[in-house]
């Protein structure tokens, strides 16, 4: 059987994000290119996370050189099918559109994958941004990351959107199991931005640390709109500094041996869809403080493998990380949870073969509407 031809227009690292990192997995799959045929027409607009969103004149260009690529490839080779990581808001969005456009004059079959979200909201603020997000959607098929993210097209999108978890690498590092009288050690794993509520975090390490607990934190990310020397000066004015220990950037088995060697992670980002830290976390069997942004809440089951505050809430983060402090018990059990729940659910592996699984059945669907 011939194999379809899948053209895959994609961001890929540099900077390294959950997008990014996944469309990496996809090209570099041995049974997603056994399956397809895959024609790849990637692209980075940035070079780091801080440059997401900005605009500058190299990325004009840059784009002039991504139509023009695109151009040739709809012109010289056979497409069954446009996998395309669409940017759902911003700059990027509007950048997108002429993707968009060229694609459809060349009347070619589009499925997009959502990494993001905010369509709604940006629906219900602008008309225009309504019309354009119809006209984007209208005769596609989209994927999405999780049942709970189909709400954010669901004003502009009449069809059922097709839902495909993320997955990752597993690692072979086992959590440290410790002895029960040593401080439970919460770690925080992400770029250090306010959106990912780093500063949250730290107000509640205070407030815990202020009520008289022992415990330690871990904090693992490079600096963004809040910086390293930000947080290690918080930390100094607070009296915090035999509590908490700043790393910044952490990457590969580094990485994991910090959270191996970890209890429980805190994550109350306000800004986030699905991510890949939490999955990284699962596997290492820590329970999980974070909040219902996103696909969080379908990964996160509140007194399952874990707690659900609400963003900005310092106070409930602290009283989460209490509640492992006080029953060390409840921190093993989330844990085992939650490496039962990323075995079942979150590996690479799986998430290899259904996108595979998912693929085929986006082919399908577009060729029982042809028929």
């Amino acid at each position: 059987m011939k194999k379809a031809n899948i053209l895959i227009l994609a961001q890929l690292p540099p900077p390294v994000h959950g997008a990014s990192t996944i469309n990496e997995i996809i090209v570099d799959s041995k049974i997603i290119n056994a399956t397809f045929n895959l024609i790849l027409l990637p692209f980075s607009f940035v070079k780091s996370v801080d440059d997401i969103g900005k605009a500058s004149f190299k990325k004009l260009i840059y784009l002039l050189k991504v139509i023009m690529n695109l151009i040739k490839t709809l012109i010289l080779r056979q497409i069954d099918l446009v996998y395309f990581t669409l940017s759902p808001t911003g700059f990027a969005f509007y950048r997108d559109i002429l993707l968009v456009v060229i694609l459809k004059l060349f009347s070619k079959k589009i499925v997009y994958h959502l990494h993001g979200k905010g369509i709604r909201a940006r629906v219900l603020k602008s008309k225009t941004d309504k019309l354009l997000y119809t006209f984007v959607f209208k005769n596609t098929q989209v994927i999405t990351l999780s049942k709970s993210l189909n709400k954010d097209i669901d004003l502009i999108y009449e069809g059922t959107p097709f839902i495909l978890y993320n997955g990752i690498k597993s690692h072979n590092i086992i959590s440290i199991e410790k002895a029960q009288e040593t401080p439970i050690i919460f770690v925080f794993l992400s770029n250090l931005k306010l959106s990912k509520g780093i500063k949250t975090f730290l107000d509640a390490i205070k407030i815990t640390y202020d009520k008289g607990y022992v415990f330690k934190v871990k904090i693992i990310g490079n600096s963004v709109d809040y910086s390293i020397d930000d947080a290690q000066a918080f930390v100094r004015s607070n009296n915090l500094s035999g509590i908490v220990n700043v790393l910044g950037p952490k990457y590969g088995k580094e990485k994991f041996n910090e959270l191996s060697e970890s209890d429980v992670f805190v994550f109350p980002t306000e800004n986030d869809c699905f991510p890949l830290s939490l999955l990284e976390a699962m596997q290492m069997q820590l329970p999980i403080i974070s909040t219902s942004n996103g696909a969080i809440p379908d990964i996160v089951e509140e007194g399952v493998n874990g707690f659900i505050v609400e963003e900005g809430n310092a106070k409930q983060v602290s009283e989460a990380m209490i509640a492992y402090i006080n029953n060390k018990s409840l921190l093993h059990v989330h844990g085992k949870n939650n490496l039962e729940k990323f075995q079942n659910n979150y590996t690479q592996q799986l998430f290899e073969q259904n996108f595979v699984r998912t693929v085929q059945s986006v082919l399908s669907n577009l060729k029982s509407r042809n028929a």
